[in-house]
């Protein structure tokens, strides 16, 4: 026969239980909602190799049909992308273009990084540089 006490412990081990539950969906949500944000917009930073050699740049993209298209102005230049992916269930965004090096030659640059609600972050590459780069949406 079940007492008093043990209806009271069965009670309050149900609730702890209903408690984890509700924490777990409610940070599941916040999750899938911070990384299914579309990521048009304008976002303004920076990029360079290190730390101490940083350059501005600006992104404006446009979420079209789940396709990603977009412009790269660094300094003068404005650069539209040649190819562009996002991945609105983990965030991961990539992006190419190609523009004229300082001697005529081309280059082309390859751009991996992760959107986490207005901010983005992640690497750059070409040929056999790279770096980091960081901006937010405005």
């Amino acid at each position: 026969m079940e007492t008093f006490d043990s209806k009271i412990t069965a009670m309050k081990r149900n609730r702890v239980w209903l408690g984890i539950g509700l924490l777990l969906l409610t940070a599941c949500a916040s999750q899938s909602a911070l990384s299914q944000t579309p990521p048009s917009g304008r976002w303004s930073g920076d990029y360079g190799p290190d730390a101490d050699r940083r350059e501005p740049v600006t992104l404006e993209l446009r979420w079209e049909d789940a396709n990603l298209r977009g412009t790269v102005h660094a300094g003068p230049r404005s650069i539209e992308l040649s190819k562009a992916s996002f991945k609105p269930e983990t965030g991961a965004i990539t992006m190419e273009f190609e523009t004229q090096g300082n001697n005529g030659q081309t280059v082309h640059y390859i751009i991996e990084g992760k959107v986490e609600g207005n901010r983005m972050t992640g690497s750059w590459s070409h040929d056999a540089q790279q770096g980091d780069f960081r901006v937010t949406r405005k």
